[in-house]
């Protein structure tokens, strides 16, 4: 019992180190090192990570650069970006995907690969927020691309009239304003993209609606599809089965456990929402990716009420049963995003408390075999 609380001991205190460090309680992770530091001399605070490995090995991030508070849109806030070129031990400088204007600040970032022409496409929101949207002054929906692996991006384009709109039929999905669920995209093996689109509704604040919306064109261009998956959800991931199914992994408004959803017929129709019996979900953003044998990967903070432990887990079944893999970060942390870096290995980025205020975001190497 002893040796048990000094390993948790230990780890707690790894997890507000602000350097990389060498060594770690659970076998299964071999590397972390910090790639966005709040309070930096940049910037008072980062949030919000999504994370790529490009064909290269290049690990690709980007995250909310939050200039003056950690609160969401509306303000003075970046979608910025940082590569590493050796499996995350070390990061590269800061690139710039999408900078604030007079239209406002650029934010919650989804991470996806176009594999057609090998270009990057990020997804991410614009302009006011989800709670101070009004009739005529909402929130937009932009997409900028990168065929340099992450160096540079080009300026944000708005496609925003395909998904949603305030003016009942002038879009797929009627509503006051939605944002783009932050994290990966998915594109499946016929090479469409999707995310998931939160939708606010027109006449009234809650509760949020989840839409799917997918590109057939490598991210140039976007559509909602119209059905409402599920109307009272937040922030959600979408991944392929082994079976040709898609599966939409669903935030838990009221905490508990993850909702899950399917779809076999290309996101035209979906099963009701499921509420899981052993995913933990304390309402927060997290992600899920497929390996080639079907298993699913998710990253979620263990707990039925607070963000804290940000944890892997393990499903074989198609998301009917999970089993904890490793632990992250077992102190507060919150969002995460997940990237497969080679048949053993998965990159997590994650927020994790910081003593300096908000979260600093952390890369962290996890073998799916502790013995390899």
């Amino acid at each position: 019992m002893t040796r048990l609380f000094f390993l948790l001991l230990a780890f707690i205190s790894v997890c507000n180190m602000s350097a990389a460090v060498p060594a770690y309680t659970d076998q299964k992770i071999d590397l972390r090192s910090v790639v966005y530091e709040s309070g930096d001399g940049v910037s008072k605070f980062y949030r919000i990570p999504a994370i790529y490995t490009m064909p290269d090995g290049t690990i690709v991030t980007v995250a909310d650069r939050r200039l003056d508070s950690n609160k969401d849109l509306p303000g003075r806030i970046d979608v910025v970006c940082r590569t590493s070129n050796d499996r995350g031990a070390t990061w590269s400088e800061t690139s710039v995907v999408a900078a604030h204007d007079e239209g406002g600040g650029y934010g919650d970032p989804a991470l996806g690969y176009d594999p057609k022409t090998g270009d990057l496409v990020c997804v991410f929101t614009h302009g006011n927020g989800l709670w101070e949207s009004v009739e005529g002054d909402h929130a937009f929906i932009n997409v900028s691309r990168s065929s340099d692996g992450g160096k540079t991006w080009t300026a944000p384009v708005d496609i925003t009239p395909g998904i949603f709109s305030q003016k009942k039929g002038e879009a797929p999905v009627h509503a006051m304003t939605a944002f783009a669920s932050s994290g990966r995209i998915l594109t499946d093996s016929k090479g469409d993209m999707w995310f998931v689109l939160i939708a606010r509704p027109y006449d009234q604040k809650w509760p949020l609606s989840c839409y799917a919306v997918r590109s057939t064109d490598g991210g140039k261009t976007w559509a909602a599809l119209p059905y409402r998956v599920d109307a009272a959800g937040d922030e959600s991931k979408i991944v392929e089965l082994k079976d040709g199914r898609h599966m939409m992994s669903i935030r838990n408004k009221d905490k508990g456990y993850r909702k899950f959803a399917y779809t076999s017929d290309g996101g035209q129709t979906w099963t009701e929402p499921v509420v899981s019996t052993s995913l933990a979900d304390p309402a927060c953003n997290g992600d899920v990716i497929a390996l080639s044998d079907g298993t699913l990967i998710h990253s979620i903070p263990d707990s039925h009420t607070s963000r804290e432990n940000v944890s892997l887990y393990t499903s074989k079944d198609n998301g009917e049963t999970w089993e904890q893999l490793a632990v992250i970060c077992p102190t507060g942390s919150a969002y995460s995003a997940i990237t497969p870096i080679d048949d053993n290995t998965i990159g997590v980025l994650s927020e994790e408390d910081s003593s300096k205020g908000g979260y600093r975001l952390w890369f962290t190497r996890v073998r799916l075999d502790e013995n390899k």
